[in-house]
């Protein structure tokens, strides 16, 4: 008697070809590019953070801050590599909504550790804490460590700040949000920096305060970053109404799409309700047609229609718009 698993299976599912175009290809794989570089220099920034920190409170914090920076950079190749599987009999729809997973995770964790930062600077205010900078001798000269620490810090302000603007360009031709994001908060690293520089300044002019205070005003800014994407990954991933990559207004996207179905024959009016699945937006159009029904042919003409707007327009499912709703009673 035969069994299940004696049963010939059906041979696995082919993986369907990338639905972007040869330009949007070229965009990923220079954010791809650029999320490697970030990590590279980064990482080198990080290591030279650490060795010139000292004992100042604000170099710690900002020597964090530069560890945290890795994460989006990483969370975005390691989406990017995912979403190159494509469909199989698991991830039925695709793996398009990798980016926002990741997203939502590397928030998470920026904003616990922002929150920790924190209250670890409120910590050493609180109990008073005396950074300790030193000396040290280069060749024949003893110089104040703190110089070496403000030099480390203006120098970690650079590579972020260039990639930022880079990732920048690349992130609103893909209308990609975690590639947005990430680059925001590069391009506003300066202040990071500036921060730090500000607490070792204090240090020398005997303000230990001064380093927690610029401690403190980093871990908010870590913090507030957090809890920002925090909010954002958590909205995109309840299919909220789809915004711009910058998050400045609502895409108009769905709009166009209302606006190019509207002038089909056969349609007197239309309404859409469109989602944002990684870098693409699917969704559904209600037709208010001439007889009140949609036949395949419409439904085809309207797919079409739609994915002629944008090359972002992905998955559309076209249906008759059902009949107003009636008030209550009177």
């Amino acid at each position: 008697m035969s069994t299940a698993h004696d049963r010939p299976q059906p041979p696995p599912a082919q993986r369907a070809p990338d639905p972007l175009g040869p330009a949007q290809q070229r965009d990923l794989q220079r954010a791809a590019r650029l999320c490697w570089w970030s990590l590279g220099l980064l990482g080198a920034v990080s290591v030279m953070m650490y060795f010139a920190m000292g004992g100042s409170q604000a170099m710690q914090t900002a020597l964090v801050e530069d560890l945290l920076s890795l994460l989006p950079p990483a969370a975005f190749l390691i989406a990017l590599r995912f979403r190159a599987r494509g469909i199989d009999r698991t991830y039925i729809n695709g793996r398009e909504r990798a980016f926002d997973i990741t997203f939502l995770a590397s928030s998470v964790a920026l904003t616990g550790m922002g929150a920790l930062l924190v209250l670890d600077g409120l910590h050493v205010l609180v109990t008073q804490t005396r950074p300790v900078v030193g000396t040290v001798v280069i060749g024949d000269h003893v110089l104040w460590q703190g110089w070496l620490m403000i030099a480390a810090l203006a120098v970690s302000a650079l590579p972020p700040v260039i990639l930022g603007r880079m990732k920048l360009k690349v992130a609103l031709a893909l209308s990609s949000k975690p590639l947005y994001t990430d680059a925001d908060m590069n391009k506003a690293d300066w202040m990071t920096a500036l921060a730090g520089i500000a607490g070792v300044v204090g240090i020398g002019f005997g303000l230990w305060w001064a380093d927690a205070a610029a401690a403190i005003f980093i871990a908010i800014e870590v913090l507030r970053d957090g809890v920002r994407n925090l909010r954002n990954a958590v909205r995109d991933m309840h299919d909220a109404r789809p915004q711009h990559a910058d998050r400045s207004d609502h895409d108009p996207l769905p709009a166009q799409v209302c606006e190019a179905v509207s002038a089909l024959d056969g349609v007197r009016s239309c309404r859409v309700r469109f989602h944002e699945e990684g870098l693409r937006l699917s969704g559904v159009v209600y037709l208010d047609t001439a007889d009140g029904t949609v036949g395949a042919a419409m439904a085809q003409a309207v797919r079409e229609t739609a994915q002629a707007v944008h090359w972002r327009i992905d998955e559309v499912t076209a249906t008759a718009a059902p009949p107003p709703r009636q008030g209550p009673p009177a």
